[in-house]
């Protein structure tokens, strides 16, 4: 009669066959890979490499699923299974939730890319598995409507920082989604997703002065691609005139920076509400400006919100004439000028008004700055939309222009058209900002592919 083996040893023999065969397995890789008496690091890094060659399956499947897809028409748009709701920021938060996490090489590889390297098969086996979260955004890109239901509470939830990362992590994979696919020569394509960039700038949209930064932050990224893209792609009349129409109708960051400031001044007057350190030394002030008992003991009733009308009707009456000089047609320098005389004049009359001074100090301090960068912007902008111009003349004629041609959008610097210059691999727009703001930036070059007869 045969023994019976009790069911728990076999279990205890079933869990350690399991253990031993993981140990023969890393006793295996420890002798298939070569010899290296260096530690630590090195070690890890050389143990991690021979693990990637384990999975050099998956690898081949990412990068094949990358390479198949259709790059020019995009058919899984017609036939997607995503759902379509009324608010594009429910499908953006899915695809924040499908992108996945690169390793430190990769990483520093979508770096290099942006920079303008050429992107290597390790990006195209990442981007192969980043296939349903750019799909997800792109559906996302396309619906009007966008509210993210930010959390502006004091305990821990998705506020303007959570979506500042989510969303630099997902620009950055769709702008070398972008370089990759010009790289492989689909270039309408690789123009495509720079507008889908646009359209996620649209939708951050000028909730607060830090979401209208964010913005820039993430149109400028789109113009910049597409920059990049025009200097790699051979000059083609169709898919230039296709990008101009993009370019007009993708608004990308909002023209006005007023919204934002407006919601900044909201922000700042509710920090003051919620600081009773500071109401009360509000209060006092305004008691001490009472002519007589009577005003004393009036101001010691208000309320904390009547306590800031003042404070709230100075700041209006000053956004108001802010925004009248800044959408006027004078020059940027004399915009510039008048806008911090504006902001000397509103701190010296309300010096010792403690709730007005915190906001100029807080809020209008920092204004020239912020209109700094909107007009640096949108001189991006115009330079981009002149560039398309003059790259359908090299389409058209074969050759670069000899001189600007007519009716091209103007440098918002000096309201003038831009100074242009050939140069040994393209063409250059000078605007008058490299001189009023002595840096770089009032430059912008493009390469043209081909060869140009000069």
């Amino acid at each position: 009669m045969k023994r019976q083996i009790p069911v728990k040893k076999c279990v205890y023999f079933w869990l350690i066959s399991i253990v031993f065969g993981a140990v023969l397995s890393l006793d295996v890789i420890k002798t298939v890979a070569p010899a290296n008496t260096d530690t630590g690091t090195d070690r890890e890094r050389e143990i991690e490499e021979w693990l990637n060659v384990l999975d050099a399956p998956s690898d081949r499947q990412d990068e094949r699923n990358y390479k198949e897809r259709d790059a020019e028409v995009t058919p899984w748009l017609k036939d997607a299974a995503l759902p379509n709701p009324d608010n594009a920021a429910l499908l953006y938060y899915q695809a924040f939730l499908l992108r996945p996490e690169p390793n430190m090489a990769t990483s520093s590889q979508i770096n290099e890319v942006l920079k303008g390297a050429e992107p290597g098969r390790e990006i195209r086996i990442y981007l192969g598995r980043c296939l349903p979260m750019i799909q997800t955004a792109e559906v996302a890109s396309q619906i009007p409507q966008c509210a993210w239901g930010i959390w502006y509470g004091t305990e821990a939830g998705f506020g303007v920082n959570s979506l500042q990362i989510e969303t630099r992590n997902l620009v950055f994979i769709l702008a070398v989604d972008a370089r990759t696919l010009a790289a492989d020569g689909h270039y309408r394509a690789a123009l495509a997703r720079c507008s889908t960039i646009r359209r996620l700038a649209s939708h951050i949209g000028d909730e607060t002065l830090l979401t209208y930064l964010t913005s820039r932050q993430i149109d400028s990224m789109a113009l910049s691609t597409i920059q990049h893209v025009l200097g790699v792609m051979p000059p083609d009349s169709s898919t230039l005139a296709w990008l101009r129409g993009q370019l007009s109708v993708v608004q990308g960051v909002q023209p006005s920076i007023g919204k934002a400031l407006q919601a900044d001044f909201e922000s700042i007057l509710y920090s003051l509400r919620n600081n009773p350190g500071y109401i009360e030394k509000i209060r006092t002030v305004t008691m001490r400006k009472g002519k007589n008992k009577q005003r004393e003991r009036t101001s010691r009733n208000l309320t904390d919100d009547e306590l800031l009308v003042p404070t709230r009707e100075a700041y209006s009456s000053f956004l108001n004439s802010l925004f009248l000089v800044m959408d006027s047609d004078i020059a940027y320098e004399r915009k510039l000028t008048r806008v911090k005389q504006m902001i000397s004049e509103l701190a010296e009359k309300y010096d010792d008004e403690p709730a007005t001074g915190y906001v100029i100090s807080h809020c209008a301090g920092r204004l020239p700055e912020w209109y700094e960068l909107q007009i640096e912007h949108h001189a991006h902008l115009n330079g981009i939309k002149a560039a398309v111009e003059i790259y359908l003349v090299v389409a058209k004629t074969g050759e670069l222009p000899r001189e600007l041609p007519n009716h091209l959008p103007q440098d918002p610097f000096t309201n003038r058209d831009f100074t242009y210059e050939r140069t040994e691999d393209g063409f250059a727009l000078r605007c008058g900002g490299q001189d009023i703001l002595g840096r770089r930036k009032g430059l912008l070059e493009f390469k043209v592919r081909k060869q140009i007869g000069r």
